[in-house]
């Protein structure tokens, strides 16, 4: 059944039965990246600060290293190795579940890829990544060899790290270019479809895709399925409430995560 939020009365942390939801926890700043794991924790990324919550909302590790610039990306689809991108220095890391240092860290220069546009977590090991100078997805595994890599992509131009998004989901890759559409691969990096989604932020969940636009967030299927539609702001007074436009989302199964210019907002949902 559709889900449906009514923001004003959420935000002010108003309980809604049918159709509503509860608000669970509110970061009332600014941050650059949130994230959700299989096992319903949440990562708050804030500058070079990589903050790891429990279901709770409650904060439990953290991980930074300043030196080495600001965290441009996270990938959290494997709770046990957590990927970090800082774009400053190039550099790839793998966190374990404490937020700890699994090995040494990947320095994508050594690689031949000083370009890299997106980079995601590959399940049987190792990353993907989109390589800005051959425009190929390429899988790379932890010996840092080339397991397989796809033809050129057709790509715009003068996109960058921060514009597209990466995603492995069941037995796909997904490549958002934002404002344009989403490129979907099998996993041997064979390119199988274009969906002409125009949305500038996403996310997976299950078999189904998390899109969030500037003034609502809703989950879909397929072509052939309309999107659920989760939340819906009315803009105006609400949209000031939630510190601005929806950036980014996570769902874990009836918890939303959402981020705003001005907050983050944890939320349980409710169906009608």
């Amino acid at each position: 059944m559709t889900l449906f939020i009514s923001l004003l009365c959420f935000i002010s942390g108003v309980h809604l039965s049918a159709g509503g939801a509860d608000t669970l926890k509110v970061w009332n700043r600014a941050t650059d990246r949130i994230a959700a794991d299989p096992l319903g924790q949440y990562y708050i990324v804030s500058g070079g600060s990589l903050v790891k919550y429990d279901v709770k909302g409650d904060s439990v590790y953290s991980w930074s290293e300043p030196q080495t610039g600001a965290i441009t990306s996270i990938d959290a689809s494997d709770p046990m190795r957590i990927l970090v991108y800082q774009k400053d220095f190039n550099l790839i890391r793998f966190l374990n579940n404490r937020m700890a240092p699994i090995s040494g860290v990947v320095r994508l220069d050594d690689l031949g890829i000083t370009v890299p546009l997106a980079v995601a977590t590959a399940r049987q090991g190792g990353f993907w990544i989109i390589d800005g100078s051959t425009f190929r997805l390429r899988q790379i595994d932890m010996k840092m060899q080339t397991l397989v890599e796809s033809a050129p992509l057709n790509l715009p131009s003068g996109s960058g790290t921060n514009d597209y998004r990466l995603i492995e989901s069941g037995d796909q890759v997904l490549l958002l270019i934002p404002g344009k559409e989403i490129q979907v691969f099998d996993l041997f990096a064979n390119f199988i479809r274009r969906i002409p989604i125009k949305v500038p932020s996403f996310n997976a969940y299950g078999d189904r895709i998390l899109l969030a636009y500037p003034d609502k967030i809703t989950l879909w299927k397929d072509p052939v399925t309309n999107e659920t539609e989760l939340i819906q702001s009315r803009g105006g007074e609400e949209q000031r409430r939630l510190g601005g436009e929806f950036e980014e989302a996570c769902l874990y199964q009836d918890k939303l995560l959402i981020r705003t210019p001005g907050k983050v907002i944890l939320l349980r949902l409710s169906k009608n």
